[in-house]
């Protein structure tokens, strides 16, 4: 067969049915579309999860606000600040003045123990009355030994970020909150501290440290401005007989001789004088 001048070819004729149309015209209901059903369940689960995701982010929100006005929040601050040497930080934490007079019991206490035998009641009461007015000449020191004692809590988590040290402060420590006031254990060297901190507003702020370590440190620092030990029982010592100083049992204290001896100028007439003085105050 010849091909056609100018070499076009013929055009070929196209049947186009519309089976829409036809399906109208049948009545018959469309089909459903493939993957529509699948598709709005997994939207469905989409949402659920979204809805999850974030009820558990405004729930971990809250917890953490609410964790923020907690002791142990507290000294995950304080343990940051003394790190970071934020002397700012640590004196909105830490109350030295509070402290210091929180240790008046500790101290006094340590002090007379000291005396021993050459305890006797004019001392104690002088004692009493010296340590409340000797310890603020040591606040430095206070402040230093509750830094130390931070330090020695936060020994293992130095470098860690902070967030850590947060959440894992109430496994370091036993805090004990009661109102406004908070008891605080930690086991330090293998020896407990107790630390006393009261509510500052949103925070907590240590008012109180109880440590026999650091309380016998500071009667080591203000001993010499407390009455000399033996001052008064040598006294009396010096001035017996001997044959009478050698029969006196050495753990017995000025006021249990004063007792048991004769009446001797200087020695036991203000031991005399100071019962009378107790006994018309009565």
């Amino acid at each position: 067969m010849a091909a056609p001048e100018g070499g076009e070819r013929p055009k070929r004729n196209r049947i186009i049915i519309n089976l829409e149309r036809a399906r109208e015209a049948a009545h018959i209901p469309p089909l459903p579309r493939r993957g529509s059903r699948g598709a709005r369940i997994l939207a469905l689960i989409g949402i659920v999860f979204v809805v999850i995701i974030l009820a558990l982010a405004l729930g971990i929100f809250l917890w953490w606000q609410n964790y923020k006005t907690k002791p142990a929040y507290s000294l995950a601050l304080l343990v940051d600040a003394v790190q970071t040497n934020d002397e700012a930080a640590f004196n909105e934490l830490v109350d030295t003045d509070k402290v210091v007079e929180n240790f008046v019991p500790q101290v006094t206490e340590k002090a007379i123990g000291r005396y021993a035998a050459a305890l006797t009641t004019p001392i104690r009461k002088q004692v009493e009355a010296l340590v409340p007015k000797l310890l603020p000449r040591v606040k430095a020191q206070v402040r230093e030994e509750v830094t130390k004692k931070i330090k020695e809590l936060s020994a293992r988590a130095e470098g860690r970020p902070f967030i850590l040290i947060a959440l894992g402060m109430p496994y370091v420590v036993d805090v004990t909150e009661e109102g406004d006031t908070a008891r605080v254990m930690a086991n330090l060297n293998d020896r407990q501290v107790e630390l006393t901190m009261a509510r500052n507003e949103s925070r907590w702020k240590i008012v109180g440290v109880k440590d026999d370590v650091m309380a016998t440190q500071l009667v080591d620092r203000i001993m010499k401005d407390l009455p000399a030990i033996g001052s008064e029982l040598d006294k009396i010592r010096k001035n017996l007989p001997k044959e009478v100083e050698k029969n006196i049992p050495k753990n017995m204290n000025v006021d249990d001789i004063r007792k048991n001896l004769p009446n001797i100028p200087g020695i036991t007439d203000n031991a005399n004088e100071n019962r009378n003085g107790n006994s018309n105050e009565r």
